[in-house]
């Protein structure tokens, strides 16, 4: 199944538009991971805990998106976009990522 940013793919023709495709995905940050991506934050570094967190999320609506996909026969689905946002409650950190794109068959 290919996934697309934009609304056609190479010099393929667009047969059939099934309809959007949606996912949400919503995961718990570590809170050590947190303190330690604070300091590393405060000290100007790269939290590798957070930038693996929000990679598993986007990889896990993709494949939503594409199980969702599959079960419309398309084969393809097109303009593709990924959200990222973040809850904090007192004592969790939410991550939420949102994709979306249109479900469809090219030739």
């Amino acid at each position: 199944m290919k996934i697309v940013t934009t609304e056609m793919f190479s010099n393929k023709d667009i047969v059939e538009v099934k309809e959007a495709v949606f996912s949400e995905q919503v995961l718990s940050v570590n809170i050590v991971k947190d303190a330690i991506s604070g300091i590393k934050g405060i000290l100007g570094g790269k939290s590798n805990s957070y930038s693996e967190e929000f990679s598993k999320g986007r990889e896990l609506a993709l494949v939503a998106l594409k199980s969702q996909a599959a079960l419309l026969s398309a084969n393809i689905i097109i303009d593709v976009c990924v959200d990222y946002n973040q809850f904090v409650n007192s004592d969790i950190v939410l991550i939420v990522v949102t994709a979306r794109g249109t479900a469809a068959v090219i030739e």
